[in-house]
């Protein structure tokens, strides 16, 4: 099978295409540089041109702008990167009947605390960041075999970029630290969420799925059980609110992935499973 990887020298995309070579599946990698094929997801013709070239029997999109204050500042651009693609990668889908994975958020949900959210919960859009990532979903799923997937993610990029080097800087070095007992979510390792996808993927799933952690934390929460698992006493963080941060975050981001374990088979990661296996990344990594 010949996977054609968007966002390939991202956090997610560097993951998925390790665990697809391991799979022995014919890997293509397209990111704005650096990959096997550069391309302006952007654009058009460019893309269009990509997927005749490279004739793939699957195309996974972890391309994304995750910037939330940049998509705020320019909403166009944010639905340029993170929607418009979505509406050319589905016509490619049922011209060609083949399967496409787009890789969707949590940052859908708002108001309700620690709840978990199935695929049919009503969603919430806070900000900018959020409405181009719901539009594309619904480009994606007007194509039969799309498959649409819900996540937070956490990892290590060569770059240093992302939430768990930051949280590991910052608790490895003892920097001030305030942590948000009001914002939740349901974080997944990259390399376990990866597995789970290409299990899902196998199955011919599609349409819209969540596939993350199985247990719902606060972001203090969470922070506490990736200090324990890198045995670090926090001791010295403060407790604060997400409300402070602009611009506006959603706030209940749990997501409910019982009907992805049904069709796995197996239970997804909890908050300790997940932190072990980052901490372990860490390690490996450093």
């Amino acid at each position: 099978m010949r996977v054609l990887i968007l966002g390939s020298t991202g956090l997610l995309g560097r993951v998925l295409c390790t665990n697809a070579r391991r799979r022995g599946f014919e890997v293509i990698g397209a990111a704005r540089s650096g990959a096997d094929y550069d391309v302006d997801i952007r654009k058009e013709d460019s893309l269009n041109a990509l997927l005749e070239k490279t004739a793939p029997d699957l195309v996974i999109n972890a391309a994304a702008n995750v910037n939330i204050a940049a998509c705020e500042t320019d909403p166009a651009a944010a639905h340029l990167i993170n929607a418009r693609p979505s509406i050319l990668l589905a016509h490619w889908s049922q011209t060609y009947d083949k399967p496409l994975v787009h890789i969707s958020t949590d940052q859908l949900f708002d108001g309700d605390g620690d709840a978990k959210h199935d695929e049919d919960a009503g969603v919430t859009l806070c900000n900018e960041y959020a409405r181009s990532k719901y539009a594309a979903e619904g480009f994606a799923l007007s194509a039969p075999l799309a498959l649409v997937v819900r996540t937070s993610l956490a990892g290590f990029h060569p770059d240093g970029r992302g939430f768990a080097h930051w949280a590991m800087d910052v608790l490895s070095n003892h920097k001030p630290l305030t942590l948000f007992d009001d914002f939740y979510g349901s974080t997944i390792d990259a390399p376990a969420f990866a597995e789970a996808l290409f299990d899902l993927v196998a199955l011919k799933t599609c349409g819209l799925l969540n596939v993350a952690s199985g247990e719902i934390s606060s972001k203090k929460q969470f922070i506490h059980a990736l200090a324990n698992a890198a045995d670090i006493t926090l001791d010295w963080a403060q407790t604060g609110s997400v409300e402070t941060l602009k611009p506006r975050r959603a706030r209940s981001l749990g997501l409910d992935v019982r009907k992805a374990e049904t069709l796995l088979g197996r239970a997804l990661p909890g908050r300790e499973e997940v932190c072990t296996a980052l901490i372990a990344q860490w390690r490996q990594n450093s």
